[in-house]
């Protein structure tokens, strides 16, 4: 009898699951961020365990699947997460757990899947490798000065000069999710780029109660929301990610990125963890710039493509969308929030 075998993801399962998605993983291996991507944009399950002849499971394959802009059947791990490494308790498992994957391929008939790897890179002979991507982690301790200490001297001042203006304040109110989620969409479409469904947003507080925050920034004058970050914590890897968020910029010339930045710096510290994580950017961008100027460290993520010699391109960058990316700046807004509702979840970003 084989050591190992590779199975589909049942209910049954979910215990078991959380157990090691929590304890080795990080809050996104969980079942319940399956569930925020299941109920927001409709994709199918195809979780996979490698378990062993006790039935114990061994390593986690989170895939879901869906169809990409050519509405090709792919499998992806994860969609709207910049990293997702397959949890496994041994190398054996993990190794057993890639090597299941192509098989998958072609029972699952996916025309490609799609790994994101931040703490490995695997030899996977047969795989295309892209190497775009990087995050950003900041080191995070109990004394804000050794923080900010990390950062360049003018990202120094600017925090300083916000603070002593008293321009902002902070509320971790979800009451503020519409006002932010206004924000948010009307950032993304000045760079080009469609949004997810405000109901996406609120599934993180519905399925996470105890691990997402609101972070949103108030101009003390008016008394509007005029940025804001969702952050999720991570307890197993003590971190907190920032996947999303947004200002607006006409504030710009008050620091107001800074303030956000250094709120959600104090909200990691006194949540008790050790790392947050700034998200994703390409090497040479403004974003990769930016967060070098807070000390953050950029690990470079390998993202990794199977699609058995099919040629089927997996998630599109933005040189290829150049164009589309141009028209979605200058479209009305009453044309690009609907449909980039329903367009975001094959673009599977």
């Amino acid at each position: 009898m084989a050591m190992f075998r590779c199975v589909a993801y049942t209910d049954s399962m979910q215990e078991a699951w959380d157990r090691l998605a929590w304890s080795e993983g990080t809050v996104y291996h969980t079942t319940a961020f399956r569930q925020i991507l299941l109920r927001s944009f409709g994709y199918r399950c195809r979780y996979h365990a490698v378990v062993d002849r006790e039935d114990r499971i061994r390593a986690l394959l989170p895939l879901v699947g869906g169809r990409n802009l050519g509405l090709k059947q792919a499998g992806v791990s994860l969609p709207f997460i910049n990293y997702c490494d397959i949890v496994s308790d041994s190398e054996e498992a993990f190794r057993f757990g890639l090597e299941s994957l192509a098989e998958l391929k072609e029972r699952l008939r996916l025309g490609y899947i799609e790994l994101r790897f931040k703490e490995r890179s695997p030899d996977l002979p047969g795989w295309t490798e892209n190497l775009a991507h990087y995050t950003f982690v900041l080191p995070l301790s109990e004394d804000e000065e050794q923080v900010l200490a990390r950062s360049s001297g003018s990202n120094r001042n600017h925090v300083r000069k916000v603070y002593k203006n008293d321009w902002f304040e902070t509320s971790f109110d979800t009451g503020h999710l519409d006002a932010f989620y206004n924000v948010y969409v009307r950032r993304m479409k000045q760079l080009g780029s469609p949004a997810p469904s405000i109901r996406y947003f609120r599934q993180f507080f519905e399925c996470l109660p105890d691990h997402a925050a609101l972070l949103t920034v108030l101009d003390k004058a008016t008394r509007n929301v005029v940025g804001g970050m969702l952050l999720v914590k991570s307890p197993g890897n003590s971190t907190v990610y920032y996947p999303y968020g947004a200002n607006l910029i006409e504030y710009n010339g008050k620091y107001l990125n800074n303030f956000m930045y250094w709120e959600a710096v104090r909200f990691g510290i006194r949540s008790g963890m050790r790392y947050l994580d700034l998200g994703r950017s390409q090497a040479g961008s403004g974003t990769y710039k930016y967060k070098l100027q807070w000390g953050a460290e950029p690990v470079q993520l390998s993202y990794r493509t199977y699609d058995g010699g099919s040629s089927v391109s997996g998630t599109p960058d933005k040189d290829r969308l150049r164009l589309f990316i141009e028209l979605w700046k200058v479209a009305p807004g009453f044309i690009t929030m609907p449909v980039g509702e329903r367009l975001i979840k094959y673009l599977m970003p």
